[in-house]
């Protein structure tokens, strides 16, 4: 991977785990996990990132978006495994951020997010993702997030009312280690 194409990938790197598993785990192992508090699923989704699921038969190619269908669950099919992680090109113009809570550095996030906009011309939103992790049973997307930036400036006001989006597109669990209040 090329994180020069990918700055949300790079971004998103030094909060995974610590040093020892981040250089003994892989992308694609992340991915077919599915963990719902991992940050990889979440910033695929955000970069729209293709996955390639290779078997006998040959190869499909599935959005990011499609692959996590539950709580540690993909749309892998018997016999299948993630080969390949194809990533657009970064459109000029375009930025993002990662964000994660967590206990300590290197555990597995409370909450995160994941963001990417591209702006347009005339300064405003052209595109918006806004992906969270740990708040539901795998990457969760916020339209109306991205309903509320697309088209106006990325200034603190439409900022405050996409945050205020958010929390009316998630249902984030409860556990032991924080409520759902606290995820909000």
């Amino acid at each position: 991977v090329v994180v020069g194409l990918a700055p949300l990938l790079a971004e998103a790197m030094p909060f995974i785990a610590h040093p020892q598993i981040r250089n003994r785990g892989t992308i694609g192992g992340s991915l077919a996990h599915a963990d719902p508090a991992a940050e990889l699923p979440a910033v695929m989704v955000a970069l729209g990132a293709t996955l390639v699921l290779t078997s006998g038969v040959g190869d499909r190619r599935l959005p990011a978006g499609e692959f996590f269908t539950g709580l540690f669950a993909t749309a892998l099919k018997p016999g299948e495994l993630l080969t390949a992680i194809e990533l657009p090109a970064t459109p000029v113009g375009s930025g993002s951020s990662f964000i994660e809570l967590a206990r300590r550095h290197g555990d597995f996030a409370l909450v995160g997010v994941a963001v990417t906009v591209t702006l347009g011309t005339g300064g405003t939103c052209a595109h918006a993702t806004v992906a969270l992790f740990s708040v539901g049973e795998g990457p969760v997307v916020s339209p109306g997030a991205a309903a509320v930036l697309e088209g106006a400036e990325p200034v603190p006001d439409a900022i405050r009312a996409a945050a205020a989006a958010v929390d009316r597109d998630i249902d984030p669990p409860s556990d032991i280690h924080a409520s759902a209040a606290y995820r909000r």
